[in-house]
């Protein structure tokens, strides 16, 4: 057994004996809905520490993270449902399928090719998905939910996510930006379509709305905070 495995295999049974008779009462009272939000929060506190290049805080915010999967992972082995070990098989497993470019002798020209080898994959192991939009969560944060659905969309071929040539796409920004005003019943709608078509325009340069977005937050807040 590799380092890493037994590292892994250890923090399982260390969440099992925290939910055990005579552990800790407060894991041994979660569910899986009430870890949903330290989840998230996880998750975002690794982004912020990603994001700074903190190698240090990398690590330990990826561990928080894995705390987080080994007790999900207790919980439901504790009802049967599965463990630690079937959730690492079948992300393993599941790589290999996709990733027959690697593992087997298929073929790929480029990456547009092979991600719509993906969603082919993908569709048919879950065919009870009719539309390249199913799976997208709902509960994503709404610009990042926009930029999955113009992707999964995109794939479909030009013109799929409802948005046409730059130019146009420009022309329509314009267009609903004059006509926003405070109390329109449309205002809702307009700022809406505004947003999403400035997502478009970000992802057709190749930039990254939700990173973009964040900077210019940061940049606006130095200002302020200068300013006080």
């Amino acid at each position: 057994m590799s380092r890493a495995a037994e590292a892994v295999g250890r923090l399982f049974d260390l969440m099992a004996r925290l939910r055990a008779p005579g552990g800790c009462p407060w894991d041994a009272a979660q569910t899986p809905k009430s870890l949903i939000p330290y989840l998230l929060e996880e998750a975002y506190e690794l982004a912020d520490a990603i994001l700074a290049a903190d190698d240090q805080a990398v690590r330990e915010e990826l561990g928080d993270l894995l705390v987080e999967v080994a007790m999900q992972a207790a919980i439901a082995a504790e009802g049967g449902a599965f463990d630690l070990t079937e959730v690492a098989d079948g992300a393993a497993a599941k790589m290999i399928a996709r990733h027959p470019h690697v593992f087997a002798d298929q073929a790929v020209a480029d990456e547009p090719e092979l991600l719509r080898n993906w969603d082919r994959m993908k569709r048919r192991e879950k065919p009870e998905r009719t539309s390249a939009l199913d799976g997208v969560p709902a509960s994503l944060p709404a610009l990042m939910r926009a930029v999955l659905v113009q992707r999964r969309a995109a794939r479909g071929g030009p013109g799929a996510a409802g948005l046409g040539p730059p130019a146009e796409t420009l022309a329509a920004m314009g267009e609903r930006l004059s006509s926003l005003e405070p109390g329109s019943p449309d205002a809702e709608l307009l700022a809406g379509e505004l947003l999403w078509q400035a997502v478009a325009e970000c992802q057709r340069v190749g930039v990254d709305p939700e990173t973009a977005l964040r900077s210019a937050a940061d940049r606006h807040a130095e200002h302020y905070r200068a300013a006080e």
